[in-house]
């Protein structure tokens, strides 16, 4: 068994993840569908070998200590791969991520071009992209910056763990930190970006309430913050940062989001009728009512608000999955086993004449 065959053919099927586990045949993730590649499993041996050339000492020994660790490689042929390397039942198990060499384009997406717009216009403020593992989160961040990074001149931070996407100097200063690398952890990356002079910083993930409260401070401070949280939707995103904080810090935090949240982005990939996987969202785009309920701890209220706007700046995932039906993307039954709401859907899609 060779690795480098391995990412090659990881890469000609077009798989975003490769699954290498003790006495088990590797397996490739296509289109979100996981799939064996032939019968050869892969040796304990095999697995050992290969973090032992790859991982620096340092992970090496966090590995041991830990039980698990996140690394970063590069093949042969170039492919940029995130790994995460664990122990298990069975043994060892390593899970790479095929990283695109190329970083897509922001209008390629598929978003709407209110939400290309209001990112661009952005001079402060909180933008968070969010969904499960494995929904583009990360694809998205880097169009993003790649899209900022050609748009005007400014300094622009990124604090992440591992780095993923290389993001070429354009007309912005772009500066990627990597975690346990460059900087002890996320907290003091985004303490130490206050003294670095940027525009825009970039944390890789809001994993924790010293994350989460660094991050809404540098908002505050005019500063334009993106990250992404590993929620499902805009309402439950605002509940799970607020309620990271003490019961007591709640109002505080309430307003602070209020004041600096400008988008959530809640993504997921589906499979379209050609066989790949195509992007379907909920975009919240925080106003003057959106604001209102945040405040007052009426969260439960946003839900409502999404489906009744009228400002033409809000898209609710049902929307979004619809316009795929219409647009003949995906079936109507992908459509409908990836909804929030499938009877809203069904209303939506009834509506267009398609019952």
């Amino acid at each position: 068994m060779d690795i480098e065959q391995l990412i090659s053919g990881a890469v000609e099927q077009g798989a975003s993840d490769i699954h290498l586990t003790t006495d088990v045949p590797p397996h490739f993730r296509v289109a979100g569908q996981l799939l064996p590649q032939g019968t050869e499993v892969v040796t304990a041996e095999f697995l050992q070998n290969f973090l032992m050339k790859v991982l620096p000492e340092e992970q090496k020994k966090q590995l041991q200590d830990h039980r698990q660790t996140d690394f970063v490689i590069k093949s042969v042929a170039g492919v940029r791969l995130r790994g995460n390397a664990f122990f298990q039942e069975g043994g060892l198990s390593i899970v790479l991520r095929v990283i695109a060499k190329e970083i897509r384009t922001l209008d390629s997406l598929g978003f709407p071009d209110f939400v290309i717009e209001r990112i661009k216009s952005l001079k402060n403020g909180v933008v968070l992209i969010v969904g499960a593992t494995g929904q583009g989160k990360s694809t998205t961040l880097a169009a993003i910056l790649q899209n900022l990074s050609n748009h005007k001149p400014q300094h622009l931070i990124t604090i992440e763990d591992p780095i993923e996407y290389i993001l070429p100097n354009s007309k912005a200063l772009i500066q990627q930190r990597e975690v346990g690398r460059d900087v002890l952890d996320f907290r003091a990356g985004i303490k130490a970006a206050l003294r670095e002079d940027p525009d825009i910083l970039m944390v890789g993930e809001m994993r924790d309430y010293e994350t989460i409260s660094a991050a809404l401070t540098m908002a505050e401070t005019g500063h334009t913050v993106f990250s992404t949280l590993h929620t499902n939707d805009g309402p439950q995103t605002i509940s799970r940062i607020i309620d990271v904080f003490p019961s007591e810090q709640q109002d505080q935090v309430r307003s602070q989001l209020a004041t600096t949240l400008k988008m959530i982005i809640a993504q997921r990939l589906v499979l379209a009728i050609d066989g790949t996987l195509t992007l379907a969202y909920e975009v919240l785009t925080n106003n003057y009512a959106i604001q209102n309920y945040i405040r007052q701890n009426k969260i439960f209220q946003i839900p409502s608000a999404l489906q009744t706007d009228s400002s033409g700046e809000m898209v609710q995932l049902e929307q979004s999955l619809a316009g795929l039906v219409i647009n003949q993307q995906v079936t109507k039954e992908v459509a409908l086993e990836n909804a929030a709401d499938p009877e809203q859907l069904k209303a939506i899609l009834a509506a267009n004449g398609i019952k």
